[in-house]
C-alpha cells in the first residue's frame, strides 16, 4: 500500500507541475508575394550583430498581443533592407507569440507610376522582379494579402519612396469612399484605396506609421500632414515617428548601432530595440 501511495503522489506532482508550467507561445511570419530576395545584409554593421537577430529574440510568456493576426505592407523598411530581412513585423510576431503577413518590396511607392528605366534597373537589382512586367505598387501588392484570413490590424508604411517622387505625385483627397474615384498614380489616392480596400474585405483597424530624422524633408512632411487627414476621414491610426523628438533623439544618441549609413533604413538592433518597444505600446493601445 506504501508502494501504491508513493507512486499515486508522484502522479499527482508530475500532473500538477505539467499543468503549472508555461509552454513558449508559438509565433508565425508569412512573406507574401515578392519574398526574400537580394535582401542588403550589410554583416559589417554592429547594429547586425547576431545578438540583435530574430533567432535571439525571446518570446515573452504573456503578452496582450498574443496570438494577433497583423497585416503589413510596405517598401524596404516595412521588408527590412539592411537588416537580414528582419523588421519590425518579425520582431514583433516573435516577441509577443503572434502571426504577421508581411507585404514588403524595396524600392516601392503607393502610387503607382510606370518606374523610370534607371528606377527599373534599381529594383531588378535589389527585389529580382522585372518592374516592366509587374505591378510593385502598394495598391497592387495589398492583393497578395489573403482575404480568407481575418487580421486584427492592419499596418500601412507611408513609404520614403514616395516623398522622391515629382510634387504633383501627392495628389489630392478625395471626397468619395469608392475605391473607383481614387486617383493610383497618386499617394493620397493609393492611400486612400488602400484604406476602402481594408474597410471593404477585413474590416480592422488601420495604423499608418512614418519615418523618424525626416521632419525635414518637405515632401515627406507634406506627405505626413495630409496622412493625418487621411486617417481622420477612415478613422485610422499614425504612428508619427517623423515628429515624435523623444524618440528620434534616442535614434540619434545610438545612431550607430540603430541605422545603417543611408539614415533611412534600421538595423536589427534599431528594429529590436528602438522600434519594436514603441510600435508594441500603440499597437497594444489600438487593439485594447
Amino acid at each position: 500500500m506504501k508502494v501504491k501511495h508513493f507512486f499515486f503522489f508522484v502522479s499527482i506532482n508530475l500532473l500538477l507541475f505539467s499543468c503549472n508550467r508555461q509552454t513558449t507561445p508559438s509565433h508565425q511570419i508569412v512573406w507574401t508575394g515578392i519574398t526574400q530576395k537580394g535582401i542588403y545584409v550589410q554583416d559589417e554593421l554592429p547594429g547586425n550583430a547576431p545578438k540583435y537577430s530574430l533567432d535571439s529574440l525571446e518570446t515573452l510568456k504573456k503578452s496582450p498581443l498574443q496570438g494577433k493576426t497583423i497585416f503589413w505592407l510596405g517598401s524596404s523598411i516595412t521588408f527590412g533592407l539592411t537588416a537580414h530581412g528582419e523588421a519590425t513585423a518579425d520582431m514583433l510576431a516573435k516577441h509577443n507569440g503572434g502571426t504577421c503577413y508581411k507585404e514588403a518590396a524595396s524600392g516601392t511607392t503607393i502610387a503607382n507610376i510606370p518606374a523610370t528605366e534607371e528606377m527599373a534597373t534599381i529594383l531588378t537589382q535589389i527585389i529580382g522582379a522585372d518592374p516592366s512586367k509587374e505591378d510593385l505598387s502598394f495598391t497592387a501588392r495589398i492583393h497578395n494579402l489573403p482575404l480568407d484570413v481575418q487580421p486584427d490590424l492592419f499596418v500601412l508604411q507611408l513609404s520614403t519612396n514616395d516623398s522622391r517622387l515629382p510634387a504633383e505625385s501627392i495628389g489630392a483627397i478625395s471626397e468619395s469612399t469608392d475605391t473607383a474615384d481614387f486617383d493610383l498614380a497618386t499617394t493620397l489616392g493609393g492611400m486612400e484605396y488602400i484604406m476602402a480596400y481594408v474597410r471593404n474585405h477585413w474590416h480592422c483597424p488601420v495604423l499608418i506609421y512614418t519615418s523618424p530624422f525626416l521632419s525635414d524633408d518637405e515632401q515627406y512632411k507634406a506627405m505626413l500632414d495630409n496622412t493625418y487627414k487621411v486617417a481622420d476621414k477612415w478613422s485610422a491610426y499614425i504612428l508619427d515617428m517623423t515628429t515624435d523628438k523623444a524618440f528620434n533623439t534616442v535614434g540619434r544618441e545610438n545612431y550607430d548601432l540603430y541605422m545603417a549609413p543611408d539614415g533611412i533604413h534600421p538595423t536589427r538592433a534599431g528594429y529590436q530595440l528602438w522600434w519594436l518597444p514603441r510600435f508594441e505600446e500603440k499597437i497594444t493601445e489600438i487593439l485594447k
